[in-house]
C-alpha cells in the first residue's frame, strides 16, 4: 500500500516539475524538495521522536493486554507473563529517557548506542503485542470450536430431518 502511494507521489512530483518552464527554477524546486526530505528524515531519526514512538507502542500494548485480560479468562498466566515483560520494557524506556535527558553533548557513538537501544526496545514491544494478540486469537478459535460443537450437538439431538433438509438443499444446487 505504501509502495503504491510513494509511486503516486513520485509520479505527481515529476509531473509537477515538468510544468515549471525555467530550468533554474526546476533545479531549485528539486533541491528544495530534497532538502525538505532530508530534514524530515533527520527529524524522524531524532531520539525524542523515536522515544515518543516507543512510548505510544507501550501504551497500545497495554491496551491490548487489558482487552485480552477481559476476553481470555483461561490464559491469565500467559497474559501475566506478558504484562511483566511489558513492565520491564516500560522501565527500560524510562532508563532510555533518562539517558536522552541527561546527555550534555552527543557524540556519534553515544547517539548510535541510544538509537540501537530504542530500536531493540521497539522490537521487543512489537513481540509482546504479537504474543498477546496470538493468545486472543487462540481463545477466539477455541470459542468458535465450542460454538460449532454445540451447534452440531443440537443438530444431532434433533435428529436427521434437519440433516435431510441440508442434504436436500445441497442436492438442488
Amino acid at each position: 500500500m505504501s509502495d503504491a502511494f510513494s509511486q503516486i507521489q513520485c509520479s505527481l512530483l515529476v509531473g509537477l516539475l515538468s510544468l515549471i518552464p525555467n530550468d533554474g527554477l526546476r533545479y531549485t524546486a528539486v533541491g528544495l524538495a530534497a532538502g525538505v526530505g532530508v530534514i524530515y528524515s533527520l527529524h524522524l531519526k531524532r531520539l525524542s521522536v523515536q522515544h515518543r514512538r516507543l512510548v505510544s507502542g507501550i501504551e497500545e500494548t497495554e491496551q491490548v493486554i487489558r482487552e485480552a485480560k477481559e476476553f481470555c479468562a483461561r490464559d491469565v498466566l500467559s497474559l501475566t507473563e506478558e504484562s511483566v515483560k511489558l513492565l520491564e520494557m516500560k522501565r527500560w524506556a524510562s532508563i532510555i529517557q533518562c539517558r536522552i535527558l541527561d546527555s550534555s553533548g552527543f557524540t556519534w557513538r553515544y547517539y548510535r548506542a541510544v538509537n540501537k537501544d530504542l530500536a531493540e526496545a521497539t522490537n521487543k514491544i512489537k513481540k509482546i503485542r504479537t504474543a498477546v494478540q496470538l493468545i486472543m486469537e487462540a481463545e477466539r478459535q477455541r470459542k468458535f470450536t465450542e460454538d460449532i460443537n454445540a451447534t452440531q450437538t443440537v443438530l444431532a439431538i434433533r435428529g436427521s430431518p434437519a440433516m435431510a433438509m441440508v442434504g436436500m438443499s445441497l442436492s438442488y444446487c
